[in-house]
């Protein structure tokens, strides 16, 4: 059971990277910048694939990917929102 719900966020996680790549590629975005849209799915199936073992260890490491990609992207959204402000501002 744990295999198959792996397998299944493996599978997810390549349908969204394709995605991703492909929507930003419609912008012009080289694929190089795209990697940071990558990190936080990729961390969090990582810590949701360790949630599931019953190593507690694991577990716990697992936890504490999830809660990480939950705040990267925070982070980036916020810092995104400023350097925007930075910008606009700049150019005003």
């Amino acid at each position: 059971m744990v295999f198959g719900s792996i397998f299944a966020e493996v599978f997810l996680l390549i349908i969204f990277t394709f995605l991703i790549f492909n929507f930003l590629g419609d912008f012009g975005v080289k694929k190089k910048k795209g990697l940071i849209f990558i990190v936080p799915l990729l961390t969090y199936v990582v810590g949701f694939s360790l949630r599931l073992s019953s190593v507690k260890g694991f577990v716990d490491l697992g936890f504490f990917l999830t809660e990480f990609s939950t705040i990267f992207v925070t982070v980036l959204f916020t810092l995104c929102l400023y350097l925007g402000q930075v910008r606009y501002w700049r150019i005003k």
